[in-house]
């Protein structure tokens, strides 16, 4: 089996090149040193730039990927990973010169507009029988509800409105460390931490709401309503004790613990995908120190959103420390963001940054260095940060900055290239 990925972006929600940073008038700059972001103005411009190919590599969609799989007897099996906003340019970049057209799966990672709004585009596969008669999407219950709610039409076409065209698809619900299969091609979804809710998340099938004129007892200015426990625990619940004016008595408050936002990471053929991450709970772990080793990841894709922390994403120190925890033998970053004027680092910094935390090299070995004085701090700094994730006395993983467009493939004795790093 020969197994390919194929970024289809690698770019945070808002893509690169930005559009705050390419209208921001100069008189705004505030380092007078550095001037404009660089990274969005090569991806903007790469024909301007001493080396097109490599200004382009700082163009930047939604994140996602296209697994390729080629079956011992020849036949090969297409599933798109997310379709998030700017799926559909990348299609028509990517699906022409790679040699893909049909698509069999389309699988989501979560329900957040990077991840799933393209999906509406997928009309230009089934519109008519065009391509194909339908698209199978795999996703969560959650996901699916999410999907349901913003894109009612597409669930149920009796919400479609205009002409009435909507794209073709069959819905399949998966879950957490269930194993489900495309064609012969296995699929397990992992639980991680994708940031989290920022507001109380309480299923309650029977919301209480006081009476819009309570009657008060004469002797006092309270009056006690009895609260719906089934609701929310088997447990007893005391009484909400209202005031006149409809305010809880003073008491302590319920702590508020914030609930993860969970999305999926994919065990893959040979790849392990994490592109949405703010942790990775201890039971990804367990369930891949499980596996037979003949089925093990030897590719890590990993999130990085920017050097430093994210609520919802890992940084560099973050991102390196889960590829020496993972072992895998090579480990591409993804999900980028330019960081905006006087904190950018463009594709070119990020590659030596990679190749410093993946190395011995000292932090001032910049061997024929092309970016500004200040891009050149930003990876010095984050080339430290990045080195705090590896564990002393630890192998140094091999860890690279994924790039729109690149292919990475795994033949059939296990071999990886991607024709750019090899």
């Amino acid at each position: 089996m020969r197994t390919e990925l194929i970024f289809h972006g690698t770019g945070a929600s808002s893509c690169l090149p930005n559009i705050s940073c390419l209208t921001l008038p100069p008189e705004e700059y505030d380092d007078d040193e550095e001037g404009r972001c660089e990274a969005c103005h090569q991806g903007a411009n790469p024909w301007d730039h001493a080396e097109p190919k490599e200004a382009l590599k700082n163009r930047r969609r939604n994140t996602g990927a296209v697994l390729r799989v080629t079956q011992d007897d020849g036949s090969q099996v297409t599933i798109v990973i997310d379709a998030g906003k700017s799926f559909v340019a990348a299609a028509l970049e990517w699906f022409p010169k790679h040699g893909l057209r049909k698509i069999d799966a389309v699988v989501l990672s979560h329900a957040h507009a990077d991840a799933m709004n393209g999906l509406d585009d997928l009309r230009c596969w089934t519109l008519d029988g065009t391509m194909q008669d339908h698209v199978d999407i795999y996703l969560s219950q959650k996901t699916f509800d999410e999907v349901e709610r913003t894109f009612p039409y597409l669930v149920n076409k009796g919400m479609a409105t205009g002409g009435g065209s909507v794209p073709e698809f069959q819905w399949n619900i998966i879950s957490e460390f269930v194993e489900f299969d495309v064609q012969g091609v296995n699929i397990t979804p992992l639980p991680v931490h994708h940031g989290r809710y920022f507001s109380p998340v309480i299923e309650n099938p029977f919301p209480m709401t006081p009476p819009l004129s309570p009657p008060l007892s004469r002797s006092s200015s309270t009056q006690t309503f009895p609260f719906p426990s089934q609701a929310l625990s088997s447990s007893p619940t005391p009484p909400v004790v209202f005031t006149s004016g409809y305010f809880p008595r003073s008491r302590p408050p319920s702590p508020v613990i914030p609930q993860p936002y969970i999305a999926f990471a994919f065990l893959l053929p040979n790849i392990l995908y994490i592109s949405d991450v703010s942790l990775i709970p201890p039971s990804l772990f367990s369930h891949l120190a499980s596996l037979p080793e003949e089925t093990k990841p030897r590719v890590s894709v990993l999130d990085c959103l920017r050097p430093e922390n994210h609520t919802s994403h890992f940084g560099i120190t973050e991102a390196v420390r889960a590829a020496h925890e993972l072992g895998t033998e090579k480990n591409y970053l993804t999900g980028f963001m330019c960081g905006g004027q006087g904190k950018w680092i463009s594709h070119r910094g990020w590659l030596r940054v990679c190749e410093r935390v993946s190395d011995e090299k000292e932090l001032e070995d910049f061997t024929e260095w092309t970016g500004s004085e200040g891009e050149r701090r930003r990876c010095e700094r984050a080339i430290e940060m990045g080195r705090k994730g590896i564990e002393e006395g630890k192998e140094r993983a091999w860890i690279r900055p994924a790039f729109d467009g690149m292919r990475v493939v795994i033949d059939e004795h296990g071999r990886v290239s991607d024709g750019t790093y090899d």
